[in-house]
């Protein structure tokens, strides 16, 4: 294997974690056995594309929510049970001043040996522009994160429950334009590419051993990337698109997309989040 395909690789694998949904909607990301729950925090801000809030919730009752956009953090917009997290909530756009108290709000909602949950929503303000804000990446390598999944020892336990069977019906429609359309409007930055569709027809571009891993992880997961893409959109079907982040070491990141009936993996070289924004955005009726 090649070795700048080992960093893809996880991330795809990434998608393959099991998911526990609480009464509420709430979704557990970290057991109370996790050694690193805080990672889990990071990878899920991480992994965001559109602008969405998300409500981190800690057993032992501590909480607070982020606004995140572009893989970045824009602001904490409410917390319960931390202290010290005055300096932030008062800010309407975090900035590096902030990173500090941020962190350790971060890692006190975190903290190890309590069960952390994660409740998703629309952002609770305007100005959710990718240009502003903390990167996730780097509050990772402040706190020596690596944002890719890194072992067994970080994933979820087998026996989670599955999530119960919903309406098929998007609730979304986009404009006339298909999912080929999507990936041409985002630009040299898509450097490889695997569509597939319902009916088992596929098409591609890029690397072919970029391409060849992805026709491999399609093979025997499509339904665990089903999964995850219900759980970022509004209904099981719906249009839905995420990004699993760029790191510090490696400079690429994938991109996770459904229209219709097709699905789409591809590999983002550097930060491309803009381009794919744009071009998810131009898909909007």
């Amino acid at each position: 294997m090649n070795k700048g395909t080992v960093p893809i690789i996880a991330r795809l694998h990434s998608l393959q974690a099991p998911v526990r949904v609480m009464s509420g909607g709430a979704r557990v990301i970290a057991e109370a056995g996790d050694r690193n729950p805080v990672a889990h925090l990071l990878r899920e801000a991480n992994e965001t594309m559109l602008a969405r809030s998300l409500e981190f919730r800690s057993s032992a009752g501590p909480s607070l929510t982020l606004d995140v956009a572009g893989r970045r953090v824009l602001r904490l917009t409410a917390s319960h049970g931390l202290p010290g997290a005055e300096a932030c909530l008062g800010a309407e756009v975090l900035e590096d001043e902030h990173k500090d108290d941020l962190i350790k709000l971060l890692q006190a909602v975190a903290a190890p040996r309590q069960e952390l949950r994660v409740v998703t929503g629309p952002v609770s303000r305007e100005g959710s522009e990718v240009s502003v804000g903390l990167p996730v990446a780097l509050l990772a390598d402040l706190m020596l994160i690596d944002l890719n999944v890194t072992g067994p020892e970080d994933s979820l336990p087998e026996e989670a429950e599955e999530i119960s069977e919903r309406e098929e019906t998007p609730a979304v429609r986009l404009s006339g334009a298909g999912i080929d359309d999507f990936a041409s409007a985002i630009g040299p930055s898509l450097i490889a590419w695997l569509i597939r569709r319902g009916g088992g027809e596929t098409a591609s571009d890029g690397p072919e051993d970029m391409v060849s891993h992805m026709h491999a992880f399609l093979d025997d997961e499509s339904e665990a990337v089903v999964r995850q893409l219900d759980l970022v959109s509004a209904a099981p079907g719906d249009p839905a698109c995420l990004m699993l982040g760029v790191t510090l070491i490696d400079g690429h990141g994938i991109l996770c997309a459904r229209l219709e009936d097709s699905l789409l993996l591809g590999v983002i070289e550097g930060d491309g989040t803009q381009a794919v924004l744009t071009a998810w955005r131009g898909l909007m009726a």
